[in-house]
């Protein structure tokens, strides 16, 4: 390999993206005739001719334009090494374990906000119906669906999610009447993963004549929704799951009956974990996320 001094490449390289010597010389701040002088340099080291001389301005020959190539991204690369030395950026990454429908109906809508607040940290979600162990897996902050206690956790609620009846605006076009809760039993009932959901909310409302046994099991609440927007049937879903789509009009809300969840939504983590103020701010905006949604309340702490 020749041993070429950075000088006569770096001329070479600024003429070549300028094609004039004069614009080159301007842009290193140097004389005419030093861009010339280190031009013509490499091409006796090189043993070839780099550029043609026209009367205004230079011509790439083949050998030239193959070296500019490799001139310009050394030389990107240079500079964005010097970047990083100068101004290092320490990434942080950041793991939360949720359940799938809090992640799709949820989190995932404020992540720019949460990028906008922590720009150097990496956000790795995992979904999963079981509850994190902190003490084997590599998580820091678990979402969960439940009662609240949690021994050995830093516990902060979210809320306490609303029970609504849904569906497609065009189920309740052309067919039968859904005037009041007991029309429910002419609609097909749309379940997660069991019956429970519905029977809880209609013995809380007083329904009578409507069977909560029987409709269709989808088998997590994703997927209850999906089939709700696509007008397969009625949905009972969390109010705070269904926001985006009820503000969109995907989605109607048929009665103005509410029924509190049985369970809450906390997230927690593990209390010496409250040093990094890294997680501690994602806590705190987690907090802060929840009780600005206009769709949900917080819980009681207790």
């Amino acid at each position: 390999m020749k041993r070429i001094p950075v000088g006569p490449l770096r001329a070479f390289d600024v003429a070549a993206r300028n094609l004039n010597l004069s614009a080159a010389a301007e842009e290193m701040n140097v004389t005419h005739a030093a861009v010339s002088r280190q031009v013509k340099q490499l091409e006796e080291r090189l043993g070839v001719k780099l550029f043609e001389r026209l009367p205004r301005g230079l011509r790439l020959t083949a050998q030239g334009a193959l070296l500019a190539e490799g001139t310009r991204a050394a030389f990107d690369r240079l500079a964005s090494a010097l970047e990083d030395v100068s101004t290092p950026t320490v990434r942080r990454k950041l793991t939360v374990s949720t359940f799938s429908s809090f992640n799709a109906r949820w989190l995932m809508p404020r992540l720019r906000t949460f990028s906008m607040l922590f720009p150097d940290v990496d956000l790795q979600v995992i979904t999963t119906a079981q509850l994190v162990d902190f003490a084997r897996e590599d998580v820091d902050i678990g979402i969960r669906f439940g009662r609240g206690n949690y021994p050995g956790l830093h516990v902060v609620p979210l809320f306490r999610p609303r029970e609504i009846v849904v569906c497609a605006p065009a189920l309740l076009k052309g067919g039968p009447p859904l005037k009041n809760i007991n029309d429910l039993r002419h609609f097909t009932l749309l379940h997660d993963d069991s019956y429970r959901s519905w029977t809880r909310w209609l013995e809380a409302v007083g329904a009578k004549n409507v069977n909560p046994r029987r409709g269709i099991i989808c088998g997590d609440r994703n997927s209850l929704l999906q089939a709700t927007l696509e007008g397969q049937g009625v949905g009972l879903a969390s109010e705070v799951f269904a926001a985006g789509e009820l503000a969109a009009g995907r989605l109607v809300k048929v009665f103005e009956t509410e029924v509190k969840s049985e369970y809450s939504i906390y997230a927690v983590c593990l209390p010496r974990r409250l040093n990094d103020p890294m997680l501690a701010g994602v806590m705190e905006w987690l907090e802060k996320e929840s009780k600005s949604s206009h769709d949900v309340y917080p819980p009681p702490s207790d």
